[in-house]
This record gives C-alpha cells, structure tokens and sequence, in this order.
C-alpha cells in the first residue's frame, strides 16, 4: 500500500492510496482543493483522475470537498460516505454553495479555463454543480460509521469522530498486511478512535494548534472556542496524548502529524510538543518514525518498501 499526502490543512485535505500489484486500486480521502490544484497534484502523484475508483468523504466542510463535484460529474468517481453525510453533499451539489469551517460562503466552481485546457481536447467538456449532479445515485454509496467495505484490493472500516459536522468519520485502511488510520477534524478522541488508531502500522492524526498560540493570536473568541470545544480540533498537546494512551513497543510505527493550522501552529511546534510528550512518558523514540504534513503535496509512505528493504523496519 502506498499512501501518499496531497496536502493537508485549513488551505485543503487530499490523500492517494494505493493497493494492489501496480496500484491497481486507487482511491482519495477527501478532495479538499480546487478542481485545478487536485488535478496538479494527483498527476504529480502520477495519476489520472478517471482511474480513481472512490473518494472517501471525512465530512462536508469546504477543505474536505471543494474538488469533489469535479470528480463526480466529470469523471464519474463514486463517493463514500456516511448517509447523512451524503445527504448533505447532495445540498450542496446541487445548490452550487457552501460555509466554511469559519462561516464564510464558498462557491463551488465552474471549470476555469486552465482546468479545462488539461482536458482532452476533443471532448465537450461541460461541468458545473446543478441538480443532475445530485441526482447520479449511482455514484453515491453509503458507509455508515462503524461500517466495513471494500474498494479493490482496499478494506475500510468507517468510525465516528467528534467535530461540528453532521456525521464526521475516520477510516481504518487495509491491504497487503498493512494498515492506514486517518483521524484529523476532531476535538477529542474517544475509546472507538483509539480502537481504531491502535491497529495502525501508519497513524495520520490531527495536530491542529498550540493551545497557548491559539489563546493569544487574533481569531475572534467565538472561533477560539470553537476550536477548543470537543466538537473542534485537536491540539498539539491532545495529539500527543492520543498516541500515548495507544502506546506499546510493538505497535505505531509511523506518524504523521496533519491538518496544522498556519495561523495558531508550526511543523517545528507540533513535532516538538509530540517529541517531548512521548520522551518525558517514557516512550522510546527510537521506534517510530515522526512526520509533519504540510499545505502542499509532501510525504509518501510506501508499504511494499518496507518489505524489499528490511532495514526500514529498523529504528
């Protein structure tokens, strides 16, 4: 399995996986960037968009789906959900409109001219949120949290998190014996979440903020507390204690640190804050690997290295 981050932030939130003999199957959490810039970077990635078999949705918010109806229409990729999730997108599909996580009205975008000049010129090539696109019930599928499915050669389990969205999920990813948790946009992590977290070989987790950085910079009060309420996003600090609580020798092997915010956190605040957690815990930091994501596309996690080069087992 290869998992690779296209972005991940308030700016947006994009990740490929790939399973199977020559990534035969291929898939997205969320689709959080403009039609242009997901494009960019899935063929940066190398990949085309048509041979995207699903995009797995977190949660309605813009930075999660603002490349999806591109997707959908153009390019007929099935979307997973929750059902009321679901249901939600089909709004905003075919209202054309949105709020972002601050409030604000987001337009979900015609094609501009240089999305359409990386299509093939000779098709006709008409791509706008209407009605129609909400009514493609083909395309919708319903993964419920707690559920399991499979795309490929990929098993997903669909779990519960906290956040201020109507349904929010992580998902537990796995294939050729290797697993994939991704947990960002929550405010608290619950017993299911370290369940789930607990079976990963690669951890992907929310350090969205300093808490003390956050206090004292210029957000409003009520967006602070937003973000500080259990229906938020996590913390440096809670990120570190999430992954103390599932903690064992054998266990986590690699972390990356996602979703940071640009306004209240740093890549050098949440690795430190992580670093020292686990080191003043007695974790031995010798036997994991510690990553920050950043806005632009970055790291890659590539499982079937792991196994041709064994001393990538080693600490």
């Amino acid at each position: 399995m290869r998992v690779t981050s296209l972005g991940s932030g308030s700016s947006g939130n994009a990740y490929l996986i790939e399973a199977g003999p020559q990534g035969r199957t291929c898939v997205l959490v969320d689709a959080g960037f403009s039609a242009r810039v997901l494009l960019e970077r899935l063929r940066q990635a190398g990949r085309e968009p048509g041979e995207l078999q699903g995009v797995l949705v977190t949660h309605e918010h813009s930075d999660h789906i603002l490349g999806l109806p591109v997707l959908f229409k153009r390019f007929h990729v099935p979307v997973f959900a929750d059902p009321r999730t679901l249901s939600v997108l089909r709004e905003i599909f075919s209202s054309g409109e949105l709020r972002s996580e601050t409030g604000a009205l987001v337009r979900l975008e015609s094609d501009p001219p240089a999305f359409i000049e990386m299509l093939s010129a000779s098709e006709e090539v008409h791509v706008s949120p209407t009605a129609s696109l909400a009514a493609d019930t083909n395309l919708w599928r319903s993964l419920p949290g707690g559920a399991h499915t499979t795309i490929g050669d990929i098993e997903i389990d669909s779990f519960a998190v906290s956040h201020d969205a109507v349904a929010p999920c992580g998902y537990l990813l796995h294939a050729g014996g290797c697993r994939v948790c991704i947990v960002t946009d929550t405010g608290e992590v619950t017993e299911t979440m370290l369940a789930a977290m607990a079976r990963a070989d690669l951890l992907i987790l929310e350090s969205n903020h300093d808490r003390a950085r956050l206090l004292s910079g210029p957000y409003p009060y009520h967006l602070k507390q937003r973000i500080l309420s259990s229906t938020g996003h996590l913390s440096n600090s809670q990120a570190a204690e999430a992954v103390l609580r599932i903690w064992r020798s054998d266990g986590l092997r690699w972390l990356w640190l996602a979703h940071l915010s640009r306004t209240n956190n740093t890549p050098k605040l949440a690795l430190t804050s992580m670093q020292k957690s686990l080191r003043e815990n007695g974790a031995n930091l010798a036997q994991i690997h510690i990553s920050v994501l950043k806005h632009e596309p970055g790291s890659s996690w590539d499982s079937t290295r792991l196994w041709q080069d064994p001393h990538l087992w080693e600490m």
